[in-house]
C-alpha cells in the first residue's frame, strides 16, 4: 500500500498527464496498491475477530462498527481489481472503499462521545443506524456495480446516461434506492451524536476533559 504512494510522484515526472500512459499506471495503482495491499491486513483483523470472545455490552455498537467497515471496503477493494474501462463500476470502487473508512469514524466516534463526558448513545440506536449505513450503501455499490456491466457511464445524468433496456433502468433505480437507505443512516448518525452532545452540559464535558 505505502509503496504506491511513493510510485505516485515518479509516474508524474514520467509521464504528461494527458498520456494514456499516466492514466494507465494511476489505475493499476488504484487497482492493486489501494485493493490488494490492504488483504493481508483485513484478513489480520477478521482472524482477530473472529477468535474474539462476544462483546460485552456497550461494546456491541462498536463490533458492529468494524465489521461493517470491514465489509464495504473488502467490496471496494475487490470491486477496483475488476474494474475495466471507463462506466460506474469506478465510483463503486471508491464509494465502497470510502464507506468503509466512514464507518470506522461512526463507531469511533460512539466511542469517544462518553469520553468527552457527553452522554453515551444507546445501542438500541446505534447498531440500526450503523446496518441502515451500511446496508444502503452496499445496495447502491452493487447497483453501480450491476449498471457498468452494461456499460453505463460515469458523470453523466438523466438523459445522458442513454439507459436502453430494463436491467439497465433497474440497476441504477437500485443504486437510487440503496443512496436513500444510506442518507437516511447518515442523517440518523447525525441525530443520535448531536443528541448525546446535547444530552450533557458543556461544563460537564469540560469537567471531563481535564479529569
Amino acid at each position: 500500500g505505502l509503496a504506491s504512494v511513493f510510485l505516485t510522484p515518479v509516474i508524474y515526472l514520467a509521464y504528461d498527464v494527458g498520456t494514456v500512459e499516466h492514466h494507465r499506471w494511476h489505475t493499476w495503482l488504484m487497482r492493486f496498491g489501494g485493493g490488494l495491499a490492504i488483504l493481508p491486513f483485513m484478513l489480520a483483523l477478521a482472524l482477530g475477530l473472529a477468535r474474539a470472545a462476544p462483546a460485552a455490552a456497550g461494546e456491541r455498537a462498536l463490533r458492529v462498527a468494524i465489521l461493517a467497515s470491514l465489509l464495504l471496503f473488502g467490496v471496494g477493494g475487490v470491486i477496483g481489481v475488476v474494474i475495466q474501462g471507463s462506466n460506474v463500476r469506478i465510483p463503486a470502487h471508491y464509494h465502497g472503499s470510502i464507506v468503509g473508512v466512514t464507518l470506522a469514524f461512526m463507531g469511533l466516534a460512539y466511542y469517544l462521545l462518553p469520553r468527552f463526558g457527553y452522554a453515551e448513545v444507546s445501542e438500541r440506536w446505534a447498531r440500526p443506524q450503523l446496518w441502515l449505513y451500511a446496508g444502503g450503501q452496499l445496495l447502491h455499490v452493487f447497483g453501480l456495480v450491476w449498471s457498468g456491466g452494461y456499460g453505463v457511464q460515469r458523470k453523466v445524468a438523466g438523459a445522458a446516461q442513454a439507459l436502453r433496456t430494463w436491467e439497465e433502468t433497474a440497476a441504477m433505480g437500485v443504486m437510487g434506492i440503496g443512496g436513500l437507505f444510506a442518507i437516511a443512516g447518515g442523517m440518523l448518525f447525525l441525530v443520535l451524536a448531536f443528541h448525546a452532545m446535547l444530552r450533557n452540559t458543556p461544563q460537564a464535558a469540560i469537567a471531563a476533559q481535564g479529569r
